[in-house]
């Protein structure tokens, strides 16, 4: 009885939310869903159709001259162009104009498409044999497409990569995880895997900034992803579904999303056939059904995702702390050798001594290595006077002192290139009335 109330209980929450649109499709068939503004569509064969609501008009013959779709929008302009670029058509909601003067380029396929400034703009991609890591937008004036100017080298950018994950918010780009080449392997295009870096790019500087590593839950190609969804991009994965806010560095994990559903996406042509529509708060979604046909099918967001989030950091940013340690490490070695290295007066004069002694009178000498032996104390003045003979008077003694000490601090200042001034001079503590002298 319990797991009968239960059964119930989650058929009344799902069958609402998850209702079909009546519209068998074939499995293989070439089917592409898109938002634009508050309705969503399908492009199935030649014909467009709206599915959010019956619309005047609808359903319609599209004529386009595409092989592969993608749609890119701002809410405000939207964009239907080939998948691998070149060829570009506006959408107003009723129908397609086509833009450009060109052809399907074959080079950008799977790129991470955005809008800056209202241009279409393209990051990455694979085609012609090669994986691309350069930004090119079409030109309206001229339309056709060109490539977009970058400040930093190619070493200094993302490694080429394409099926990215990416988003795009203000004036920055940021590039994710995607299946491409490294360009430091030996033979790169021999060794091709899913990198798992994270890059910024300034369209005020032209540069692209490289903000760390992480890897995620998702096996190439079998993930979808869809932009501007909460500002971020959600993926689509057999292994689950989460949110990549790359500005932020947030991944927000869906833990109880609806597997069953994801993995039976139809996802013919490398690509899952699945939209979001945030003014219902809906996904649409084309799924795969065991009896070889396809179907569409709408789902709520917290029909397919559930409510609970976990959140957890996307990538490693790149660590500062060991330059840091490092640097403060060399900074207290420098101050410690610039202090130990700055010798005192007193340690110059000692270690010059021997040349002082050839250059100057005896007596000088005597009152300077007096003075030498007493540093950093001071001594009195009288203790110096007995460097000159006895004979010689208390008053002389005093002025040959004077003389003395004026001399050597000249000498000092020329010679051995000392600063003034050289000594010190105070009054005893202990007697006032005699005078004291120190080399400073």
């Amino acid at each position: 009885m319990k797991y009968l109330v239960s059964l119930i209980l989650f058929l009344a929450l799902v069958i609402p939310s998850l209702h079909s649109q009546n519209r068998a499709l074939q499995k293989d068939g070439k089917h592409f869903l898109f938002t634009f503004k508050q309705d969503s569509y399908l492009i199935s064969g030649d014909s467009l159709f709206c599915i959010t609501k019956e619309k005047e008009g609808f359903p319609k013959q599209h004529e386009l001259n595409l092989v592969d779709y993608k749609f890119v929008t701002n809410d405000s302009i939207g964009y239907l162009k080939n998948r691998s670029s070149g060829i570009v058509y506006s959408f107003d909601g009723s129908k397609f104009k086509r833009l450009d003067r060109s052809f399907p380029y074959q080079s950008q396929n799977f790129s991470f498409s955005f809008l800056y400034k209202n241009n279409l703009m393209d990051f990455g991609g694979y085609g012609l044999h090669t994986y691309k890591n350069n930004i090119i937008y079409f030109d309206t004036e001229k339309k056709e497409t060109e490539l977009y100017p970058q400040a930093s080298s190619y070493n200094d950018s993302p490694n080429p990569r394409h099926k990215i994950i990416g988003q795009f918010i203000g004036n920055h780009l940021y590039i994710g995880p995607g299946y491409g080449v490294l360009n430091e392997q030996e033979s790169p295009l021999k060794n091709l895997s899913f990198i798992n870096d994270y890059w910024k790019f300034s369209f005020k500087d032209s540069r692209w900034e490289k903000l760390g590593e992480g890897s995620l839950n998702i096996t190439f190609p079998f993930y979808g992803s869809i932009e501007n969804f909460n500002q971020n991009t959600l993926v689509i994965a057999e292994e689950g579904v989460f949110e990549c806010d790359i500005k932020n560095n947030t991944l927000i994990t869906y833990p109880n999303a609806k597997l069953n559903i994801t993995r039976t996406l139809n996802r013919s042509f490398d690509e899952y056939k699945v939209t979001y529509n945030k003014f219902e708060d809906k996904f649409y979604f084309i799924i795969n059904k065991t009896s070889g046909v396809a179907e569409l099918i709408s789902l709520s967001k917290e029909g397919l995702l559930g409510t609970e989030k976990v959140y957890s950091n996307l990538y490693r940013t790149k660590s500062y702390m060991w330059f840091i340690i490092l640097s403060l490490f060399v900074v207290f070695v420098l101050i410690y050798f610039y202090f130990t290295s700055q010798k005192t007066p007193s340690q110059v004069i000692s270690k010059n001594l021997f040349k002082i002694r050839e250059e100057i009178k005896l007596e000088d000498f005597k009152i300077l290595k007096r003075l030498v032996d007493a540093s950093p104390n001071y001594i009195n003045y009288s203790e110096l006077l007995d460097v000159f003979p006895e004979h010689y008077s208390y008053e002389s003694k005093k002025k040959k002192t004077r003389q003395s000490i004026l001399y050597l601090e000249e000498y000092l200042i020329q010679k051995i290139k000392l600063k003034l001034p050289v000594f010190e001079f105070r009054r005893n503590i202990e007697d006032r009335r005699e005078k004291q002298i120190r080399i400073k």
